[in-house]
């Protein structure tokens, strides 16, 4: 019976089929699987391998299709799949603090300034701020609806700072009011420096925002900076989206309530900074 199930993990996977159904390296999973074996093990309510869970949930966050590609791929009914994913979910949401964080010491705020000043040439930047929509479907409700997602990214395109807590109806400007982002630079005073918001975002001493209707030297000069350094948090929404097809539309409207989506949403972002951090 081990054997059998072992052969629904990535261990009997090649190295291609793991890079393109499950996003990472055959290494980067074992890792993870390493990273979770405590507390998956003590979790048992589904008697598999860690392997087998981890595939499992890590072919559902590349695909987006629950039935069709977790179910295909592992040949293991839907109920096992349902629970296996919510397992890897939740142990992993639990450890997000490890893998999400705004450092605040001298050195990365340097090197956070440093490397968003090489882009455009404007200083102090510690960050873009955006938001995005993440698309579920309500059960027995016909239309979709959507949890609005707010991350705040580096040079790197590492993401220091998720908010997957309110409905697609949400202001932008009232999800950062609601986040992390006016404590850890009003309250805590350890910041030298901004972020950079659209104009969906009010302009504050910490959050830098486009000027709408530029007439001077100076002032188109700013936009120009301004547009491309910023950039840099829709590409990494961007690459967010191509790895991790359940954040994105074409790989269907997710059946799970919100909170449940919540949670994809920042698992999702910790792998992403791992991978960059294994890069």
């Amino acid at each position: 019976m081990r054997a059998f199930r072992d052969q629904f993990s990535y261990l009997n996977k090649s190295e291609e089929h793991c890079i393109r159904r499950l996003t990472f390296t055959k290494e980067a999973v074992m890792e993870i699987c390493q990273l979770l074996w405590p507390q998956l093990q003590s979790r048992a309510k589904i008697a598999l391998p860690v392997a087998v869970k981890v595939t499992m949930a890590l072919n559902f966050y590349g695909s987006g299709s629950f039935q069709a590609s977790a179910g295909n791929m592992c040949t293991i009914s839907q109920y096992v799949v349902h629970c296996c994913i919510r397992v890897v979910t939740d142990t992993l949401y639990e450890i997000r603090n490890r893998f999400i964080t705004f450092p605040l010491d001298r050195d990365k705020q340097n090197e956070r300034a440093q490397g968003l000043a090489r882009i455009a040439d404007f200083s102090m930047v510690q960050g873009a701020i955006d938001c995005t929509h993440i698309v579920l479907r309500a059960p027995h409700i016909n239309s979709a609806v959507f949890v609005h997602m707010q991350l705040v990214c580096n040079h790197t395109y590492r993401i220091m700072e998720v908010d997957a807590l309110y409905p697609g109806s949400s202001h932008n400007a009232f999800v950062m009011q609601q986040s992390n982002m006016p404590a850890i630079f009003h309250l805590a005073r350890q910041v030298e420096g901004w972020l950079l918001g659209d104009k969906d975002y009010p302009l504050k001493w910490w959050l830098m925002t486009p000027v709408r209707n530029p007439h001077t030297r100076a002032e188109q000069a700013y936009i120009e900076s301004y547009a491309v350094t910023c950039n840099i948090v829709e590409h990494t929404i961007g690459l967010l989206k191509q790895y991790f097809r359940c954040l994105d539309r074409s790989g269907g409207a997710l059946q799970f309530s919100p909170e449940r989506v919540g949670r994809f949403v920042v698992v999702c972002c910790m792998l992403h900074n791992l991978a960059i951090v294994r890069d």
